[in-house]
């Protein structure tokens, strides 16, 4: 497993930062989200390695803007 921050800049709203928390905690490969000293960053426990984790937040991003 790898620690991965994860940029939530793109969230205007608190419904919208809770929205991309439900979608990182419904992934069978994230075992933890945990909230970081940046308000637009989370720390995302992945069982996964880089590559996968970037590949997977780009599907992530181009599902939410849908």
């Amino acid at each position: 497993m790898n620690l991965y921050e994860f940029d939530i800049s793109r969230a205007q709203t608190a419904n919208e930062r809770r929205y991309i928390r439900w979608e990182l905690q419904g992934c069978d490969d994230v075992v933890g989200v945990f909230a970081t000293a940046r308000v637009d960053g989370l720390a995302v426990l992945f069982d996964g390695g880089r590559v996968r984790f970037r590949a997977w937040t780009r599907d992530l991003a181009t599902e939410a803007v849908a």
